[in-house]
């Protein structure tokens, strides 16, 4: 069976795929990940159960690392008129606890929460 490095959890805005892409170039992933993308990433996948998405990642291609990647202006969560630090403040919770569910299903990955802003730029979260 084939496997990957990471699966990679993004919203579907067609806005920040190139970014993306780009960035996970730049990491040394391409070709290396499984992509998923969900309208709000974290949002969706905790209130629509696509959790089973990542375990299929996992159990299919031995996935060592999951990406959680939120961004500005993310239709999903309607907070386009806020600051950009007040938009990520209140995605971060929801990333936080997808990344808290994975740990606790699967230790041994890494996960690793970023932000998109729409010029292009991401920032990993700690």
């Amino acid at each position: 069976m084939a496997s990957c490095q990471a699966c990679v959890l993004t919203c579907m805005d067609f806005r920040i795929q190139t970014a993306v892409a780009n960035w996970l170039r730049e990491k040394g992933l391409y070709g290396n990940y499984d992509y998923l993308s969900l309208p709000g990433a974290s949002r969706n996948f905790l209130e629509e159960g696509k959790i089973n998405l990542v375990e299929d990642s996992y159990r299919l291609h031995q996935i060592k690392e999951v990406y959680l990647i939120h961004h500005e202006d993310c239709g999903a969560y309607n907070l386009g008129d806020l600051p950009v630090a007040e938009q990520l403040a209140r995605q971060r919770p929801d990333m936080e606890a997808a990344a808290r569910i994975l740990k606790e299903r699967h230790p041994e990955l890494k996960v690793h929460l970023a932000f998109l802003y729409l010029d292009g730029r991401v920032v990993e979260l700690a």
